[in-house]
């Protein structure tokens, strides 16, 4: 954790507060480019975050990436923040240093003349392509574009390429490469949902407090009190989750930590969206109202960076590898040390 971490959250929630609202998302839905609110991210400094001042960058770690993308799933701000800042940090590792560009990252696979769910592509720069080959910079400007959008609305576009480009080589392997980024957008999306159910639980809170059922509060009920405590403890548990993942990153340790942590928080927001959507009722079910600006995205998030299915066969791949049994490892015990009672 570097040290200006508490002055760039600061900073990124004030502006994401003021610039991220309801209307400003609604806007973005009906097909118009925030430029704005991506104007003012990118002045901050924010897309370069993590890569040192020498390679073109403002410094920081990726404990502040995730602290910032947390912000960022706090209020549902319509951007691919978490896919520029990686494609950033791609090209300052192979080329040195990198100028700031609205660039994603995605991997060829089939022909190479189409790519499929590529975030934003409609509205950006450009994207790089990897593949077996190596990595080669495709300006969009000269290809078709298919929109397309996941269940949250955001753009997943379909992009077709008539054209050659010139492919460069990578330090790393295409196979080491996908899982970078397979783990990386995983605990962005841990990050992002993490933000998003506090503002679930914000809105269910004030919600609750408002609306009266009966001549009393809907918070005085000692039902809508379970949902509440619920939804509470499932976002606490999900911010200490990405707390203790994002101090692993980059870690021995950080693969098995982001399959449980991509598994855990994906299980936390069924709970906590299902949840809010019952306090809200008929009114949570509303274009109207903006609950559905987080919940869908939620819903979205969980599926992206590999799902509960996927990160579980991770994990236990990583466990049928290891010399010891599950419970030697849980319990950092030997069979011969085990104590009187020991299931070993």
């Amino acid at each position: 954790m570097s040290e200006m971490k508490s002055f760039i959250e600061e900073t990124t929630e004030k502006m994401l507060k003021d610039l991220s609202t309801k209307e400003l998302r609604e806007r973005f839905e009906k097909g118009e480019w925030i430029k704005s609110l991506w104007d003012a991210i990118q002045e901050s400094g924010l897309t370069l975050l993590g890569i040192n001042e020498d390679q073109g960058g403002v410094g920081g770690d990726f404990e502040d990436i995730f602290a910032i993308l947390r912000i960022t799933g706090k209020y549902a701000a319509p951007v691919p923040l978490a896919e520029v800042l990686y494609a950033n940090h791609f090209l300052a590792n192979q080329e040195g240093e990198v100028k700031d560009k609205l660039r994603v990252v995605q991997f060829e696979d089939g022909s190479g003349k189409e790519l499929k769910s590529v975030p934003y592509a409609r509205y950006v720069e450009e994207v790089i392509v990897i593949s077996d080959a190596g990595y080669k910079v495709v300006n969009l400007s000269r290809t078709e574009i298919v929109h397309k959008e996941n269940l949250a609305a955001e753009p997943r576009d379909t992009v077709r390429m008539s054209f050659q480009t010139e492919i460069k080589s990578m330090d790393s392997s295409y196979e080491e490469v996908l899982e970078d980024y397979t783990n990386y957008l995983a605990l962005s999306r841990v990050a992002m949902m993490t933000g998003a159910m506090e503002s679930v639980l914000a809105l269910s809170i004030f919600y609750s407090k408002e609306r009266q059922q009966f001549g009393r509060a809907l918070h005085k009920f000692q039902a809508i009190q379970h949902h509440l405590t619920a939804m509470a403890g499932e976002t606490a548990a999900a911010y200490a989750t990405l707390a203790a993942t994002s101090a692993a990153y980059k870690t021995e340790a950080a693969k098995e930590q982001i399959a449980m942590a991509k598994i855990e928080v994906s299980t936390n927001v069924n709970v906590v969206a299902k949840a809010a959507h019952q306090l809200h009722a008929g009114i949570g079910m509303t274009y109207e109202h903006e609950l559905h600006h987080f919940t869908r995205r939620l819903w979205a998030w969980r599926e992206e960076g590999g799902n509960e299915t996927y990160w579980s066969d991770q994990l236990a791949k990583i466990y049928v590898t290891r010399k010891e049994s599950i419970w030697e490892w849980i319990t950092n015990v030997k069979g011969a040390q085990a104590h009187a009672g020991s299931t070993i």
